[in-house]
């Protein structure tokens, strides 16, 4: 696959994620369609104000939300607490980030 761009509106005019590819594994880069883990993955249906359209800015996070956890993808976007990867979980409603291992190779 390589990369592919998703048109993700809502937050900013022609907003966009991308899904990059390497090795088996696919990458959701979220930009800032999920800018903040804990509101957007606890309450994805609350109306962000700094959301340009807000409305669509809902229908975007919960649509990646749900597709990170079908394909089970793993996710990163810009303002993600440390180490800024990991996964999306489905619970109810909600959505869970699951942080990656964060794995030092002092060898590299």
């Amino acid at each position: 696959m390589g990369s592919v761009a998703l048109d993700t509106p809502g937050h900013t005019p022609g907003h966009m994620s991308m899904l990059v590819a390497s090795g088996g594994v696919t990458m959701l880069v979220t930009g800032d369609a999920l800018a903040n883990i804990h509101f957007a993955f606890d309450h994805p249906d609350w109306q962000m104000i700094w959301d340009h359209d807000r409305e669509i800015g809902v229908k975007t996070r919960k649509s990646l939300l749900d597709r990170a956890t079908h394909d089970r993808l793993l996710v990163t976007g810009y303002h993600y607490p440390f180490p800024g990867v990991g996964h999306v979980v489905k619970e109810g409603d909600c959505f869970r980030w699951l942080p990656a291992d964060w794995v030092w190779d002092r060898e590299t």
